[in-house]
């Protein structure tokens, strides 16, 4: 039986991006983007590495869409520097 690879959806704490690791046996990971060694706590999905990396952009660009409306959100109202007399 030909022993396909196995990949999950995992996020970093620290930088909070989603990416795709492949299954082992070991309980810690490393993240590509900070390289923070982390334990596996929450899997966000399971699959072939193509289905996974779908998942990751997905869920990456849905965080990104929700820290510009947040930025959106908090920034401040624009105020004008003249004044009534």
């Amino acid at each position: 039986p030909n022993m396909v690879q196995e990949f999950h959806v995992l996020r970093c704490f620290s930088s909070r991006a989603f990416q795709v690791q492949q299954v082992k046996k070991s309980m810690k990971w490393t993240c590509k983007v900070c390289g923070e060694k982390q334990s596996l706590m929450q899997e966000f999905g399971r699959g072939t590495a193509a289905d996974c990396r779908r998942h990751v952009q997905k869920l990456n660009t849905l965080r990104g869409q929700m820290l510009e409306m947040n930025k959106v959100k908090h920034r401040c109202p624009v105020r004008s520097n003249t004044y009534a007399n």
